[in-house]
């Protein structure tokens, strides 16, 4: 699945990892980041020392700095691989022959674990300035693609003439609003029903 346009080159963010990187760890150490990732989602990563996350994770201290030299870039190693995750997840969701508006929905459904962020996690998250940039990064590049699906989809004539900026800002904006728990319990709609409605609302709001 290509990403629509040029978005590719010009915007997803490079791994922190590469696959060239990854491919040089032992197993033990994919399971370990693999671990990390559950253990982050879970509950968060700001009060956990080095010890703690190896003992959380079962394992040395040294594995843990043969990944990364530090507890700050094995948090953004962690983070940025869950996103590139996700990201790829979202995107192969997206059907070219389909509508853009199914694309633009696909999309979104595709990345829902985005949206299913403990709240924990995003404290932490938000508390962290170099995890909030990177998440920021990953963030840009959602907003990049839905500009472009828009985009090509005022070109066609499905979509009336809107700003695709504001349009993706809504939209991506919509996962994180709803997300927050005491929103769910006001609203009494879960996530992923509330997000359909969202995407459905907006992008028939769109169509010519």
């Amino acid at each position: 699945m290509s990403v629509p346009g040029s978005v590719a080159a010009q915007r997803r963010p490079r791994p922190l990892l590469s696959q060239r990187a990854e491919a040089r760890l032992g197993p033990r150490h994919r399971e370990v980041l693999d671990e990390l990732e559950g253990l982050f989602l879970r509950e968060g990563f700001s009060g956990l020392s080095v010890r703690e996350l190896a003992a959380s994770v079962g394992c040395s201290r040294r594995t843990l700095y043969e990944v990364a030299p530090s507890k700050e870039e094995l948090v953004l190693i962690v983070l940025d691989r869950f996103l590139h995750r996700v990201g790829r997840s979202a995107l192969e969701a997206i059907d070219t022959d389909d509508s853009f508006a199914d694309q633009i929905t696909a999309y979104f459904l595709g990345g829902m674990e985005l949206q299913r962020l403990t709240h924990v996690f995003g404290e932490d998250l938000a508390d962290d300035a170099a995890a909030r940039r990177l998440f920021d990064r990953h963030y840009g590049f959602v907003m990049a693609v839905t500009e472009q699906l828009v985009t090509d989809g005022v070109a066609s004539g499905e979509f009336r003439t809107v700003e695709p900026a504001i349009v993706a800002g809504v939209l991506a904006g919509t996962g994180m609003f709803f997300n927050q728990p005491d929103v769910q319990t006001d609203i009494g709609v879960d996530l992923e029903h509330a997000i359909e409605g969202a995407l459905d609302l907006v992008v028939r709001s769109i169509r010519s």
